[in-house]
């Protein structure tokens, strides 16, 4: 059983509720939460790091605000870092600056969604995921076995979905040098 929080709180209560509280954009109840632990103890501290963490990915709709993630990484790593109990303050400014910034951030559950039904399929249901014939390239056995060369790979393999909004002015040259570097011909 793990130790109660400095004021008798359970500390895996008081992070579930820090996540919830970020969840609803309640950033000074989630602050609260984060310095009942923080104040605890430095393992306590590091769970609210940890937990911060898995937020920026299982929560935060990282398409919208990609940036969020990096931030509460090295946000979390300094709160790390600076944890001194005679100075608890320095440490919890990282740790606050993240809950700000999630709490107000675009929210999804999209990211642990993902995960779980690709991973649990997986998992339980045995789901083995089919090679389409365009991933075989001159970059594969099987694609070499093909026959497939550069001219495959430009027409196939690098198609982007959705197509970029502006032309890419290297492309000719590349597959230009590419073509020369592998002696073959791109027009076969």
């Amino acid at each position: 059983m793990m130790p109660r929080t400095i004021h008798g709180l359970s500390a895996m209560a008081c992070i579930s509720a820090m996540q919830k509280c970020i969840r609803r954009n309640l950033e000074l109840e989630a602050m609260r939460f984060a310095v009942e632990l923080h104040l605890t103890s430095k393992s306590y501290s590091s769970m609210v790091c940890n937990r911060l963490e898995v937020i920026s990915h299982e929560d935060i709709d990282t398409t919208a605000a990609p940036w969020i993630v990096p931030f509460v990484a090295t946000a979390t790593a300094q709160a790390r870092a600076w944890y001194k109990p005679e100075k608890l303050g320095r440490s919890l400014m990282p740790i606050g600056n993240s809950i700000r910034m999630m709490a107000r951030a675009p929210k999804s559950r999209q990211g642990d969604h993902f995960q779980a039904s690709t991973r649990l399929a997986a998992q339980l249901e045995h789901y083995i995921p089919t090679i389409p014939d365009w991933a075989l390239d001159q970059h594969t056995f099987e694609g070499r076995k093909l026959g497939r060369g550069l001219k495959y790979f430009r027409d196939e393999s690098t198609r982007l979905v959705p197509a970029p909004a502006e032309p890419d002015p290297y492309s000719a040259e590349a597959y230009r040098l590419w073509a020369l570097d592998k002696g073959e011909d791109l027009d076969e």
